[in-house]
């Protein structure tokens, strides 16, 4: 029996490869667009993530208080010392326990932020960090931006109600959207300001003469993804760069290691309507390829700030309820908690915690065919968990099984 199980998780493994070898073209866009585990899978813990050449940027807040955080962040907002504060959280995903707070008072200040100009730009990034919304938070006005600007001050500019000239700046959100629809905080989506936007006033997206014609347009999953509260979630965010005179930008952004939205040229199709693409619904009438961003018209734009925020102002104003009256709702004292930034030009992915002790992949406490045949399965999905890169190599494939089945056979693990 042992024989046999053995044959038929080499069989399985053969399979595996040859899934690999045939998914062609589609699988070396997505090694292109997201690496295969991301570099986090290298660095167990994020110990030692800082020292990667791919990487631009870390904060951990480990080892810094409130009032040195203005020594690594470019530029930071704490009203009167009201917002920010280091918080001790056991819950925190990383081996550090301190996190930092981000808090909101309604009638003393709209919440606050962290902004980082980096020292040189680049044509495609990549940023993640973790995120806790307190079990009672609000709906969110503004969230994490990153863009490009040229020549740029030593504060972050907005430019709500104008579209950018695509000569000096374009920033895009990962944005909380959909207060009609979902609980607080809202809805992951992306909140996008570049030099082709559409805009609100028309039905063909361009302005009517009317004050504030642009305000950020839109993308995010046809069915809204839900941010939670009270727990810790990854969200990692990509902006890829176009040739100045092509539409061939991108940009993609994933939550706890899942792609939620890839949105480039030909990677979704809708309709325009003012200044929101359709995918779905009575205003998709005539569906066609997404043409892609034209963030920039002059190379000299690339992409070099952060902004880590928490902006609250239209929540404060405008006394927002959720639609289910008995959950938690608390629009007076909103607060929200960060973690573990990096900021790579490679896809960065979830922290890792290693692979599972002795090749227990099923939690049965040891090492055998079910776990070959598990890990397997963890290979085969489109981002695997960085614990399924078994040989620690930095990718999960065909080599993690069949060291594992090798390392089964030769007693190197227990069964």
């Amino acid at each position: 029996m042992k024989a046999t199980a053995v044959i038929l998780c080499l069989l399985a493994i053969l399979l595996l490869a040859g899934i690999a070898a045939t998914r062609g073209n589609g699988g070396q866009e997505r090694t292109t667009l997201a690496g295969t585990l991301g570099l986090a899978a290298r660095y167990p813990g994020d110990v030692g993530i800082e020292s990667d050449s791919s990487v631009v940027f870390t904060e951990d807040f480990e080892s810094t208080s409130v009032a040195g955080l203005g020594q690594r962040w470019t530029e930071i907002s704490n009203n009167k010392d009201a917002v920010l504060a280091m918080i001790k959280d056991v819950t925190a995903p990383s081996e550090g326990k301190i996190c930092l707070e981000m808090k909101g008072i309604k009638g003393q200040n709209t919440g606050g932020h962290l902004w980082k100009l980096l020292d040189k730009g680049y044509e495609q990034l990549y940023a993640r960090f973790y995120v806790k919304f307190a079990p009672d938070a609000p709906y969110v006005h503004h969230f994490v931006s990153m863009g490009g600007w040229f020549n740029s001050p030593q504060y972050p500019m907005v430019g709500a109600g104008s579209r950018p000239n695509g000569r000096v700046s374009f920033a895009t959100y990962i944005d909380l959207m959909g207060r009609d629809v979902t609980d607080p905080p809202g809805a992951w989506s992306f909140y996008s300001y570049w030099s082709e936007m559409r805009s609100w006033q028309t039905s063909e997206g361009v302005p009517d003469g009317r004050p504030n014609p642009y305000y950020g347009n839109p993308f995010g999953p046809v069915e809204p993804l839900q941010a939670k509260r009270g727990q810790w979630q990854c969200v990692e965010i990509m902006i890829k760069l176009n040739d100045p005179e092509e539409r061939n930008g991108e940009q993609a952004f994933w939550i706890d290691g899942k792609l939620i939205g890839r949105f480039g040229p030909g990677t979704i199709e809708g309709t325009w309507l003012t200044d929101k693409f359709r995918r779905s619904g009575v205003f998709n009438t005539d569906p066609k390829p997404f043409e892609g961003f034209r963030w920039r018209t002059d190379d000299r734009v690339k992409i070099n700030t952060f902004w880590l925020l928490y902006y609250l102002a239209a929540v404060f104003e405008n006394d927002y309820n959720p639609n289910d009256p008995d959950i938690p709702y608390n629009d007076n004292i909103a607060r929200v908690y960060f973690d573990n930034v990096v900021l790579a030009t490679e896809y960065i992915g979830p922290i890792s915690a290693g692979r599972p002790p002795g090749g227990d992949y099923d939690g049965d406490g040891e090492a055998g065919i079910s776990d070959v045949i598990r890990l397997i399965r963890m290979c085969m999905e489109e981002y695997p968990d960085p614990g399924a890169d078994y040989n620690r190599d930095g990718v999960c494939n065909v080599a993690d099984a069949l060291t594992l089945l090798l390392d089964i056979i030769g007693g190197q693990v227990s069964s």
